[in-house]
């Protein structure tokens, strides 16, 4: 019985089945290129797509207004001040000078030898307010008395001191120690007169006015009030003269001066005065305008590396003569160089009047020389050049129709995937119905093999048989 094919015959009966199915098989093999040829264009409109996607950001930021409206605001001596802007505030030139800088209200404890030592327990109360030259304090109405529980267990120095900052009052307390003893140093959070500090005292002796337990804690210099703690440091609003106006402040950091600036105060000195400038900020517009060249010409780079045609090599690209990269290209350099139309004389129309050109290779560049010119003549609106309806608007739409659902990208990409799943199914048919023709040359081939083995076997018998008849040779 023959066990393997080509056995009993001698046929190689495995390479020609091989040689066969090769050639039964080129059909799927050509689909299976097809399928490639299918995806690479989709992989090429990916790229595209997404190079348009970031060409649409940089048209969106010049569609934006408010990035015409945007301003700056700079000061000549920045070791006095540092000032910045938003977009509600005036251009102009302004001088400012700082008299004086907010303080925040500090007062200390008398010197305790350890800050082991037991100080007292009960309760504190601490006020913010004015001081006024009448002698009487005035609460701060942004706040309310606040008030911290010292344990006896919390009795020390150091006890105390961390009893305060945690209980997160509006005050910071700190130890420090002056070689002697140590004193117990409170600070008021905010600067400015409003945030001085009022303190009084709880304390578990039963006494809370003498100097001991926690009574050593007060501080309350109005009249008739007790202080046990002294002031080191007196609180103390802001004075600067901003255009020859005086103006005070709790903060040193002031918003409200300058509608749309915030000034912050570094330095006081008295009879130095700085100027102030606030002005547009087009800073913001040249980084958007070269950030569209950028992105148009990169996006120009991309679809030069799916479509383009290398003569040398006579070598195609996957998307040569694609439809809709043609449709694409024309679209936006149709945008890119259109007028725009209803404008009054002298207005800006068009992106070469702002130094934006098309170069030989179909590339954007931008004269700078000219765009900044541009910006600085107040009677060339920029802003109507980009949005509001202009150009960018304009370019903006166009981009979005071509990525849109349904657009022109989406539609080519949906043909493309629509393609692939038919390919699918066909490869899936071919693949097996090359399966039953593999099956049927094995079946027939093996039918030959076992018939030709079968006649080898016969012939040799009969060979061996007249070998044996009288009169035989032995040839």
């Amino acid at each position: 019985m023959i066990s393997s094919p080509g056995l009993g015959s001698g046929l190689d009966v495995d390479g020609i089945i091989t040689k066969l199915m090769t050639i039964e098989q080129q059909p799927l093999v050509n689909l299976t290129q097809k399928e490639a040829s299918y995806q690479a264009q989709l992989s090429a409109y990916g790229n595209l797509k997404s190079a348009l996607s970031t060409f649409q950001s940089a048209i969106k930021t010049l569609d934006n207004a408010s990035l015409f409206t945007g301003v700056k605001a700079s000061v000549v001596d920045t070791s006095l001040v540092t000032v910045s802007a938003t977009s509600k505030a005036t251009v102009g030139s302004h001088q400012i000078e700082v008299q004086a800088l907010a303080q925040a209200q500090k007062i200390k404890s008398e010197s305790i030898p350890s800050v082991t030592d037991t100080i007292g327990s009960g309760t504190l109360t601490v006020e913010f307010g004015t001081y006024n030259s009448d002698g009487s304090f005035t609460s701060n109405p942004k706040t309310l008395p606040k008030t911290v529980t010292i344990g006896s267990d919390q009795s020390t120095l150091s006890g105390i001191r961390d009893s305060i900052n945690t209980a997160n009052i509006g005050v910071t307390a700190s130890i420090v120690n002056e070689g002697s003893g140590n004193r117990l140093v409170i600070a008021s959070n905010e600067t400015g007169l409003s945030y001085a500090l009022k303190i009084t005292a709880s304390d578990d002796d039963g006494n809370n006015t003498n100097n001991a337990g926690l009574s050593k804690l007060i501080y309350d210099t109005s009249t008739g009030g007790t202080s046990n703690m002294s002031e080191t440091v007196a609180a103390k609003d802001a004075a600067i003269v901003l255009d020859g106006i005086s103006i005070s402040k709790p903060s040193n950091t002031i918003k409200d001066a300058l509608e749309g600036v915030t000034i912050n105060l570094l330095t006081a000195k008295v009879g130095t005065t700085t100027s102030l400038t606030v002005a547009q900020d087009t800073t913001s517009i040249q980084t958007a305008v070269g950030t569209l060249v950028t992105s148009y010409n990169e996006l120009q780079k991309t679809i030069t590396s799916v479509s383009n045609y290398d003569k040398d090599s006579k070598q195609a690209s996957i998307l040569t003569g694609d439809s809709t990269v043609r449709a694409i290209q024309t679209q936006l350099r149709n945008a890119l160089g259109s007028i725009l139309p209803d404008k009054a004389i002298g207005e800006l129309t068009s992106l070469s009047q702002v130094g934006v050109t098309f170069q030989k290779d179909g590339t954007l560049t931008v004269d700078s020389s000219k765009l900044n010119a541009a910006l600085a003549d107040p009677t060339q609106n920029i802003a109507g050049l980009f949005s509001n309806n202009g150009l960018a608007t304009k370019l903006n739409k166009v981009v979005t129709d071509m990525l849109q659902n349904n657009g022109l990208l989406d539609g080519r990409m949906d043909g493309i995937n629509d393609s692939i799943k038919t390919l699918g199914k066909d490869q899936e048919m071919l693949t097996n119905r090359l399966q039953d023709v593999e099956t049927r040359y094995r079946a027939q081939f093996t039918a030959l093999d076992t018939m030709i083995a079968s006649m080898n076997q016969t012939s040799s018998f009969l060979t061996q048989q007249l070998a044996k008849l009288p009169g035989s040779s032995s040839n």
